[in-house]
C-alpha cells in the first residue's frame, strides 16, 4: 500500500448507511462488507469470527447491531485502522480480544457492556480512550493503557468492578467524568504529573481504593470525585488545587486526616459529608466559604479551625459532628446556615460573632452539652428550633435587636431557668418554650403582639408570667401543662380581652393594681 492509499484509508467513514447495507457483500457467516472489502459494516453472531484480510474499518455498531450474544472470540487482522463507536458493545460472551498495532482510533462505547471480557490489549498507536469505551465490562481484571494516550474519556471504565489496578501513562492530561466510577476492586492507581484535571465522579464508589496521590499539576478536583471511596485512608491534595468540589469526599468513611492546601478558596457542599473517621482538619486562610453539609456526619471530628477569611458557614455544615466539643467562629462570618451545628451533642460552648444577623432554623438543635452561648447584638431573628433540645443550656440573653422568636426555638431546653426577652420582640412562635421544665418566670415585653400555640406547654416550674396589653393573639394550649402556674399578670382593664384568649386560665388572671 503506497502513501496515497494509506492517507485514503485513514478517512474511510465508520458510519454504515442504509445504502451501504443495501449494496453490501455478505460472507458465508452473514457478515456484511463494503464492495471494496475495506469496511466491515455488520458482523456475524457466531462463536468465533475472523474478520477478513484487507479490512481497514470496523463500522459503528458492527456487532452490537446484530445483538451479538454468542461471539466468544474475534480475530482482527493487521491493517485495520479504526474501530467504530459501539462496534462490539453488548457482545456479552466475548472473553478476550487482541487489537493489532495498526489501529489508531477506537470509538466511544466500542466495548461497553462486554460483561465476559477479561482481558484486552490496546496498541501503542492509540492516543485517546474515548467515552464509555469499556463501560460496564464487569469481568475486566486488567488493562494496559499505552504511553501515547493523552486523555481518558468520560465513563471510560465506568462499572469495571473487577478491575484491580491500572497504570495511567505520563502523557495523560485529563481524566474524564466518571472515568473509573464503580471500579469496586480498584485498590491502587497512580496519577502522573501530566494530569491537570480530574473529572466529576472520576473515582466514584471505588470502594477498595486505599490511598491516592494527586500530583501538583492538578488544579481542579471535580464534584463527587472520591464519593463513597470507603477504604480511602489517606490522600494528599496539592497546593495547586484552588477548589474542592461538591461531595468530593462524601462517605469516605475510613479517611482519618486530610490537609487542605493554602490555595483553596471554597469547600463545596457535602465535601466531607459522612467522613466518620475524620478526627481533625485544618482549613487554610484562603477559604471564604464552607458549603452546605460540608462536614455533616463527621462524627469523630473533635476540633476544627475556621480562619478569619470565612464569611459564610453553610446549611448543616457541621451537623451530626457528635464529637465536636468547641469551635470558634471568626468575626468575619456574617452568615450561619440553618442546622449548621445540629446534633453536635458534645459541643459545650461556641462564640457567635457580632456580624451574624440571624440564628437560622435548628442551628444548635440537639446540642445537648451546650451550656452557654451569647447571641450577638446584631441578630434580628431566632429561627424555628434554633436551640431545641439544648438540655444543658441554663440561661440565655436575647439582645435588643431581635424581633421574632421562632417556633420551638427553645423547646426541650430542660435546664433553662431564666431568659430575658427584649422589647424589640413582636412575636413568640408556637412551642417556643415547650418543655422548658426548669423555667420559673418570664416577662413578655410590651412589643409582643402574638404568642403561638403550645408556646409554654409543659413549663411545669413556671409560677408567674406577665402578658402586656400589646398581645392580641394567644394560640391554643399556650400554657397547657404549666402545673405550677398560679398567676398570669395582665394590664388593668384588660380582663375581658384576655378571658377570651385564655378561657382555661381565666381563674389565674390578675390585673395590675388588684
Amino acid at each position: 500500500m503506497d502513501h496515497f492509499e494509506k492517507q485514503e484509508a485513514e478517512h474511510l467513514p465508520t458510519t454504515a448507511t442504509y445504502e451501504d447495507i443495501a449494496n453490501a457483500i455478505e460472507d458465508e457467516h452473514g457478515a456484511k462488507y463494503s464492495p471494496d472489502g475495506k469496511r466491515l459494516l455488520r458482523g456475524a453472531d457466531i462463536n468465533a469470527y475472523e474478520i477478513k484480510e484487507g479490512t481497514e474499518v470496523i463500522c459503528d455498531e458492527a456487532f452490537e447491531f446484530e445483538d451479538c450474544i454468542f461471539l466468544r472470540q474475534i480475530t482482527i487482522p493487521a491493517g485495520v485502522t479504526s474501530i467504530g463507536h459501539s462496534a462490539f458493545s453488548r457482545c456479552i460472551s466475548l472473553i478476550q480480544i487482541n487489537i493489532p498495532d495498526s489501529v489508531t482510533s477506537i470509538g466511544h462505547s466500542a466495548f461497553s457492556y462486554c460483561i465476559s471480557l477479561i482481558q484486552i490489549n490496546i496498541p501503542d498507536s492509540v492516543t485517546r480512550i474515548e467515552d464509555e469505551t469499556f463501560s460496564g465490562c464487569i469481568s475486566l481484571i486488567q488493562i494496559n493503557i499505552p504511553d501515547r494516550v493523552t486523555s481518558i474519556g468520560d465513563w471510560a471504565f465506568d462499572g469495571c468492578e473487577s478491575l484491580e489496578q491500572i497504570n495511567i501513562p505520563d502523557g495523560v492530561t485529563a481524566i474524564g467524568d466518571e472515568a473509573f466510577r464503580d471500579c469496586k476492586s480498584l485498590g491502587q492507581i497512580s496519577i502522573p504529573d501530566s494530569v491537570t484535571r480530574i473529572g466529576n465522579r472520576a473515582f466514584y464508589c471505588c470502594e477498595s481504593l486505599e490511598q491516592i496521590n494527586v500530583p501538583d499539576s492538578v488544579t481542579s478536583i471535580g464534584d463527587r470525585t472520591f464519593y463513597h471511596c470507603t477504604s480511602l485512608r489517606q490522600i494528599n491534595i496539592p497546593d495547586s488545587v484552588i477548589s474542592i468540589g461538591k461531595s468530593t469526599f462524601w462517605d469516605c468513611t475510613s479517611l482519618e486526616q486530610i490537609n487542605i492546601p493554602s490555595g483553596v478558596t471554597s469547600i463545596g457542599d457535602w465535601a466531607f459529608n459522612g467522613c466518620k473517621s475524620l478526627e481533625q482538619i485544618y482549613i487554610p486562610g484562603s477559604v471564604t466559604r464552607i458549603g452546605d453539609e460540608a462536614f455533616r456526619g463527621c462524627e469523630s471530628l473533635e476540633q476544627i479551625y475556621i480562619p478569619g477569611s470565612v464569611t459564610r458557614i453553610g446549611d448543616e455544615a457541621f451537623s451530626y459532628c457528635e464529637s465536636l466539643e468547641q469551635i470558634n467562629i471568626p468575626d468575619s462570618v456574617t452568615s450561619i446556615g440553618h442546622s449548621a451545628f445540629y446534633r453536635c451533642s458534645s459541643l459545650r460552648q461556641i462564640y457567635i460573632p457580632d456580624g451574624v444577623t440571624s440564628i437560622g432554623d435548628r442551628t444548635f438543635a440537639d446540642c445537648k452539652s451546650l451550656r452557654q452561648i451569647t447571641i450577638p447584638d446584631g441578630a434580628t431573628s431566632i429561627g424555628d428550633g434554633a436551640f431545641r433540645d439544648c438540655e444543658s443550656l441554663r440561661q440565655i440573653y436575647i439582645p435588643g435587636n431581635v424581633t421574632s422568636i421562632g417556633n420551638r426555638a427553645f423547646s426541650g431546653c430542660t435546664s433553662l431557668r431564666q431568659i430575658y426577652i427584649p422589647d424589640s420582640v413582636t412575636s413568640i412562635g408556637g412551642g417556643a418554650f415547650e418543655g422548658c421544665i426548669s423555667l420559673q418566670q418570664i416577662n413578655i415585653p410590651d412589643g409582643v403582639t402574638s404568642i403561638g400555640v403550645f408556646a409554654f406547654w409543659d413549663c411545669s416550674s413556671l409560677r408567674q408570667i406577665y402578658i402586656p396589653d400589646s398581645v392580641t393573639s394567644i394560640g391554643v394550649l399556650a400554657f397547657k401543662g404549666c402545673t405550677s402556674l398560679r398567676q398570669i399578670y395582665i394590664p388593668a382593664g384588660s380582663r375581658e380581652k384576655f378571658e377570651e384568649m385564655l378561657p382555661d386560665e381565666r381563674h389565674m388572671l390578675v390585673e395590675a393594681g388588684d
